[in-house]
């Protein structure tokens, strides 16, 4: 089952006019909108849309609030598509809606959605850096960055309360691979035909409190000079830094996180692994040392991607 990336996410949300502001200023382009739900697209055709939370086309929500209601993913073909259905009607309801895409739900009640992927290859330009031994740009300054425009979709992230049975599925059932685990904890999984170190994180952050629900939707962009313009700007339209910037060492990425008033938070990355066959996951503790070896705007605590948990603090008290 070749699934390629993810495709599109949905949203539920109480405020369209918010979701429209921080989606346009986050740098993705507005292909639709009327009063009901937006959508949105970054360079390579996947797309953010978001409805109103009470709208009956929606799947029903995993938490309180705001939130990812549903993750589609690509796959090559049709063919692809057909072994998932026939996969998955063993044992659960799927529904293929009038555009092609098939609906479903994961064992944790996670809705997700495969259709032949709608996203095309994209080149980022050639950042021209000077590193010793190396000059990339000679008498000319680095490019300037006043804003983003996020490049690629690349990765959706879950808090849930079991993993195991969650890899199981994905793994066993869908053919994503692990690229790289905190064992019990944490789990980064790519499509069976994607090169992006993970297209979907799956992490169970322990303690109690708010354990079940969407975390955060990643975008990379083209390069370091753009995630900082694009972080900078967030800033200075009044959007609250979640965390960062930083930089990851499992998937190597420099990332910049902001809250989303759709829910959880949105994430600029740049310089992720890319990935083939012959990549060697590894196994890691879960300290904060592992998750960002360095993060400017929140203490290490926060960079376990806890965000309260681990005192038994919900989102909604926070």
């Amino acid at each position: 089952m070749k699934i390629t990336t993810v495709d599109s996410v949905t949203y539920g949300v109480p405020d369209l006019a918010r979701a429209k502001q921080f989606w346009s200023d986050f740098g993705l382009s507005l292909e639709a909108d009327d009063e009901r739900r937006l959508l949105f697209s970054a360079m390579d055709a996947s797309t953010v849309e978001v409805k109103l939370a009470n709208d009956p086309s929606l799947p029903p929500a995993i938490e309180r609030g705001p939130g990812v209601r549903e993750a589609t993913f690509g796959v090559e073909t049709q063919a692809d598509l057909d072994a998932i259905a026939a996969e998955l009607a063993r044992d659960r309801h799927v529904e293929l809606d009038r555009e092609g895409t098939l609906h479903t739900q994961d064992p944790l009640g996670i809705a997700i959605a495969f259709r032949v992927s709608r996203c095309r290859a994209v080149t980022a330009p050639d950042p021209r850096f000077n590193v010793p031994g190396r000059t990339g740009r000679l008498n000319a300054r680095g490019e300037q960055y006043s804003s983003a425009r996020p490049m690629e979709m690349t990765h959706v992230v879950f808090m849930v309360p079991d993993t195991a049975v969650e890899v199981d599925f994905y793994v066993g059932r869908l053919g994503f691979r692990i690229s790289d685990a905190y064992p019990g904890r944490g789990y980064f999984l790519r499509g069976g035909a994607s090169n992006n170190h993970h297209n979907l994180f799956l992490l169970n952050p322990g303690g109690t409190g708010a354990q079940f629900g969407f975390h955060h939707l990643a975008f990379e962009v083209a390069n370091i000079h753009e995630l900082f313009g694009g972080g900078l700007n967030m800033t200075r339209k009044g959007w609250k830094t979640m965390l960062g910037p930083g930089r990851h060492p499992i998937s190597s990425c420099y990332f910049w996180y902001f809250l989303n008033p759709c829910g959880g938070g949105a994430e600029y990355d740049f310089d992720s692994d890319i990935v083939n066959d012959d990549w060697v996951g590894g196994e890691f503790e879960q300290t904060p040392e592992a998750f960002a070896e360095w993060c400017l705007a929140a203490g290490m605590e926060e960079s376990l991607l806890y965000q309260g948990v681990q005192t038994g603090e919900t989102i909604e008290e926070r």
